[in-house]
């Protein structure tokens, strides 16, 4: 197993797919300077409210952002094809469907935290540079922000498992990113509307508060607002019922038009 999740890592760190993710984080941390300096110099016209701490703080607020594309780390785990338990090579011949689940899912989820590594890095770096005549960026500036990001790396955890968890129940990768979004933005922003003033249904007002994945990123922002007991729980809960709904398809799949039933007899054979 531990072979595996080695092969499957160091196979998405070599694709070109982890480099042009590289270069999507460096684009937006660019792009996100250059509309606070627009903003300083052609609208509002002085550094008030402008200032390099601001651009760090209102960060922590837009985590929600990346989560709903952490379908893309776990397809560059996932691979170009849907896996074939069947074909086995020095890496996976020991391996069963849930071993190639769980494997898959623990290296996407390194995957992961190698991104946001990346991000803490490369949007610091590039905000210092930016940012730089106003002199702002203090260690206490920096280590807030670095607070924050190990907050959300839970939160988006999430969003990497419910991702592999589509890949596996949709052969299709156009449906899976379809059902992916649809459970991740289309589904709770309805929630959230509902259960928001001046609608607020007490049912879904509740989901809102104490169960969504979506509004926790809001409370990020802030210490007083921010329920690390609450991310941690709920998150640990989103990925384990994520990983069984997605086991569960893998396990029922027909791979290359062989029937469950004789695939499995299949493995019992080899095992003998």
């Amino acid at each position: 197993m531990l072979l595996y999740i080695g092969s499957e890592f160091s196979r998405a760190i070599r694709s070109r797919e982890f480099k042009k993710y590289t270069l999507v984080i460096l684009i937006v941390s660019v792009l996100a300077n250059l509309s606070i300096i627009a903003f300083r110099d052609y609208v509002y016209g002085t550094n008030d409210g402008t200032y390099g701490y601001n651009i760090i703080m209102f960060a922590g607020g837009f985590f929600w952002l990346p989560y709903y594309a952490t379908i893309f780390v776990a397809q560059m785990l996932f691979g170009k094809t849907y896996p074939d338990p069947y074909i086995k090579d020095r890496v996976t011949k020991n391996l069963r469907r849930r071993h190639i689940y769980i494997g898959k899912t623990i290296a996407a989820l390194m995957m992961l935290a190698v991104f946001a590594a990346l991000t803490f890095v490369i949007f610091i770096v590039t905000s210092t540079v930016f940012q730089l005549s106003t002199g702002s960026l203090s260690a206490d500036v920096v280590k807030d922000f670095g607070v924050n990001v190990l907050c959300a790396v839970p939160l988006l955890m999430v969003g990497v498992s419910i991702g592999m968890m589509m890949l596996f129940c949709f052969e299709n990768k156009g449906r899976a990113l379809l059902a992916f979004w649809a459970v991740t933005i289309v589904i709770p922003r309805i929630i959230m509307l509902l259960g928001a003033e001046p609608i607020s249904i007490e049912f879904f007002r509740f989901v809102k508060d104490e169960i969504l994945i979506t509004p926790q990123f809001t409370t990020l922002q802030f210490f007083a607002s921010r329920d690390v007991k609450q991310i941690i729980i709920s998150s640990a809960i989103y990925i384990a019922v994520s990983s069984f709904i997605g086991l569960m398809a893998f396990r029922g799949k027909q791979i290359d038009n062989v029937p469950v039933a004789v695939g499995r007899e299949m493995d019992r054979k080899k095992r003998k």
